[in-house]
């Protein structure tokens, strides 16, 4: 197992404090999860007062560099050899972003309603559902799905698969799902197989559209791209190309301040936006051609 480093801070800012731990590299980040669920289950944050947070690093942070907000208090410490992918992963709650019930596979979980599980597998530093890109996703997707039936999905940047899982979950029936980590790749295609969706989710390692085999099964419905701003801006000729006359686009992994020069690129190759959703310092968008 790898060198790990954890830092405990509270804050009256925790989006702010989230945004800063994700740019310097923080791995898995415990919060209060912001989840669209009215039965009283979880806890909701409350403007102004004090949330604690916890980050796991690969490396060791210098506090002075992590741009914290200012009324941050912070401690680091190294911590004993393990797991601590999963360790850490366990105590976190399920995600319900209706219909979907995003849990660990340690989560014992049965169908109920209309509820869609999607299982998860603890010990890699992404993909637990509970980032507030994933989220934004998911709920742009459940809003999309009311109207429209997409049959024709790529997901740009995978994960671990939870997007594409999704996706087979509610009827799509060719997906690519493609990553530029060999990891992420391996564990959306393990993730595929444990939730019973492996022959409809083709996994491939590829950086953005540059794959062959991305480009050939275009056009596509719907593209999922939850990655950054920076290749965001560079895939959007590409993601004109691949996208079907009438599909849709959903991005994300943008900070709230990206949102208007990303949309100004895209107007630019004939995409509109649609929808946005915002969860913690985030903003998921669906555009549409």
């Amino acid at each position: 197992m790898n060198d790990c480093w954890k830092i405990t801070l509270t804050t009256t800012e925790p989006e702010a404090a989230e945004a800063a731990l994700e740019a310097a590299g923080v791995s898995v980040i415990g919060a209060l999860p912001m989840i669209d669920d009215d039965s009283g289950l979880y806890e909701k944050p409350v403007t102004g007062a004090r949330h604690q947070l916890e980050g796991y690093f690969d490396f060791e942070p210098i506090l002075a560099n992590l741009n914290l907000p200012q009324d941050s208090q912070a401690h680091i410490e190294k911590l004993p050899t393990t797991d601590w992918v999963s360790d850490s992963q366990k105590n976190l709650p399920p995600v319900y972003v209706p219909p979907f019930y995003v849990h660990g596979t340690h989560d014992q979980l049965v169908h109920r309603g209309s509820r869609k599980l999607i299982a998860m597998q603890a010990g890699l530093a992404f993909g637990s559902g509970h980032h507030g890109t994933t989220q934004g996703c998911l709920a742009l997707f459940a809003d999309l799905r009311r109207r429209t039936k997409p049959r024709h999905v790529a997901d740009i940047g995978c994960g671990s698969g939870t997007l594409a899982i999704a996706a087979a979950k509610s009827g799509c029936s060719h997906i690519m799902a493609s990553d530029n980590d060999p990891d992420a790749v391996r564990v959306s295609a393990q993730n595929a197989r444990l939730n019973g969706v492996a022959p409809q989710i083709q996994t491939l390692l590829a950086t953005g559209m540059a794959h062959q085999r991305l480009r050939d099964a275009a056009p596509y419905d719907l593209i999922f791209a939850n990655i950054l701003a920076r290749p965001l801006h560079g895939l959007a000729a590409e993601f004109e190309r691949a996208l079907h006359p009438q599909g849709h686009l959903i991005l994300s992994g943008l900070l709230h301040q990206h949102v208007r020069p990303i949309l100004a690129r895209y107007r630019q190759h004939g995409f509109y936006p649609q929808q946005h959703h915002q969860r913690g310092a985030w903003t998921s968008l669906l555009l549409r051609r």
